[in-house]
């Protein structure tokens, strides 16, 4: 064995992306550190330990292969583990595992300046993705633009025009694990101007973080008129978030005082069942995302004592319960990103159905027919990834050019449940606060998923009574707002949509002009035949 290892050990370590020698060292790994065979690690010399099945990513290679976790220490010898290489391999075990483990997506939404990147931040150093020499240079670097406080955000902010603004432009993505589950975030802009960049993030979300500022004078410019923490919580219900979490950031700013925080929440739980949010389902969490204060340690009752034993943020997070998908149906995978890396990579979340690699999908509306080559989730190579889940696509078939952010991916024969695309449909809408009238003919911009396009008013069908719910007989010829009705929507170009019953997250949109939000609405009905 020491003249094999002599032999291996060096050629191995200079050809680590060309060699694999899983079979011999994994029956070595199993005899000789007698593991079970349950248990059996693949060890590639130079540092690459992953689960059996896992491609290796090319030394030095970038995004398209599975990320490979070093493993310092381990070895092989004779004899049994001692405690350190136990704790190694129990390491592995539990990394290779999380795929396993349920997954939710988290948007955080809020007014701008509320806190959601420092919160953001600050739970991936808490759950180890950001080491403390990263936070030590963040804040070595923010110091000398005078924002020590901007550490933890910059673990979301990456960009220079982000970190020297303080403002988040798009929308980063990170993820994290607890003992029940695997977290998505997805840290969306507060500034009006991002509205929407902050929709294709919320549309992607089971949970919404709402953070609101305790501060004097935050909250209430969130929260008045014109305030983002109103439109925010319009835009996640309509999307379909089905859970809310309120985080009260800020706390340390007014003493953690009990009078700001049940202020705070006796204005907002009223706005959020006027929202369509029952507020007796909406948890309100006190805390300080810049300290860290009952993220996910309890704030001490010496603090803050009205709160002893109220739960954390990672607490209330982990009691939601995520209802699963239609992991049977036909798959639905609006495209949020694309990008080139030597092949084509597309980006988005599994609506509903199952990709597999080797899949033939149709890109609608431009019908382009393309092959699943790879599917990640994360850095991780998977066969298959189910409803409710954010992945990237390595395919063939297209170039960059061929694929459009808002294109929808879905089975290319009819008969499997082949999309539809259209550039008419029937919708119910609510209109929200606006200027003037509205009439057949109104111009606006529609985000629907991925989507955002112009569109107009079609013709009018009708207003719906506020009692009843049924259109009224006399068919308007205009509608105001706080009115409710049936309206044919017409976009420039062709779209692919679902109607609400069918595709709940394909058939929910919001119409926008002029930076605000004029009304929100479902899909009803398709008015165009299908494509063939």
């Amino acid at each position: 064995w020491a003249l094999l290892l002599a032999i291996f050990v060096p050629w191995t370590a200079g050809n680590a992306g060309l060699v694999s020698v899983t079979g011999l060292l994994g029956k070595m790994a199993e005899q000789q550190l007698e593991i079970p065979a349950s248990r059996a690690v693949s060890v590639a010399f130079g540092g690459s330990c992953r689960a059996p099945g896992h491609q290796r990513l090319a030394r030095g290679g970038k995004a398209g292969g599975a990320r490979s976790r070093r493993a310092p220490g381990l070895h092989l010898r004779g004899g049994a583990l001692d405690a350190e290489e136990e704790a190694l391999l129990d390491n592995l075990s539990l990394e290779d595992n999380k795929k396993a483990m349920p997954k939710c997506n988290v948007v955080l939404v809020g007014h701008v300046d509320s806190g959601k990147s420092t919160i953001s931040g600050h739970l991936l150093y808490i759950a180890g993705i950001v080491d403390q020499r990263t936070l030590d240079k963040f804040e070595r670097e923010a110091k000398t633009l005078g924002r020590e406080s901007w550490k933890f955000a910059w673990a979301m902010d990456t960009s220079d025009e982000e970190r020297a603004k303080g403002k988040t432009h798009e929308v980063g993505t990170a993820s994290f694990t607890t003992e029940k589950r695997r977290y998505v975030i997805l840290d969306a802009p507060g500034h009006k101007a991002f509205v929407p960049e902050m929709i294709g993030g919320a549309c992607q979300a089971e949970v919404a973080i709402l953070v609101v500022s305790a501060r004097t004078g935050e909250f209430e410019a969130g929260f008045d008129k014109g305030g983002q923490t109103r439109e925010h919580t319009l835009l996640i219900k309509t999307l379909g978030v089905k859970h809310l979490v309120v985080a009260v950031n800020k706390m340390d700013e007014c003493k953690w005082g009990h009078e700001r925080f049940d202020e705070i929440k006796n204005k907002l739980s009223a706005f959020l069942k006027q929202s369509g949010f029952n507020p007796a389902d909406v948890m309100f969490v006190p805390i300080t995302g810049l300290i860290g204060e009952n993220l996910k340690t309890p704030i001490d009752p010496a603090v803050c004592p009205w709160y002893e034993g109220g739960p954390t943020l990672l607490d209330v997070l982990d009691s939601r319960e995520i209802t699963s998908l239609g992991a049977d149906e036909p798959v639905r995978i609006p495209i949020n990103e694309k990008y080139r890396d030597g092949e084509v990579y597309l980006m988005g979340k599994v609506e509903i159905g199952t990709v597999k690699v080797g899949d033939e999908l149709v890109v609608l509306p431009s019908k382009k027919i393309i092959s699943v080559a790879q599917v990640f989730e994360e850095e991780e190579d998977v066969p298959q990834a189910a409803a409710g889940v954010i992945v990237r696509l390595r395919i063939k078939g297209a170039t960059e050019d061929e694929v459009k952010v808002g294109d929808v991916l879905t089975p290319v024969k009819e008969e499997n449940g082949r999309g539809v695309a259209t550039k008419r449909f029937l919708a119910k809408l609510n209109i929200l606060e606006y200027r003037t009238i509205l009439t057949t003919g109104f111009r606006c911009n529609l985000h629907i998923h991925a989507v955002n396009v112009e569109a107009s008013f079609g013709k009018i069908h009708g207003v719906l009574d506020k009692k009843t719910g049924q259109p009224e007989a006399k068919v308007p010829r205009f509608v105001r707002p706080g009115q409710s009705a049936i309206i044919e929507i017409e976009t420039d170009e062709a779209i692919c949509v679902e109607t609400f019953k069918s595709v709940p997250s394909l058939g929910r949109f919001v119409l926008r002009e002029s930076g605000t939000t004029v009304a929100i609405g479902v899909v009803t009905e398709l008015l165009t035949d299908p494509e063939p």
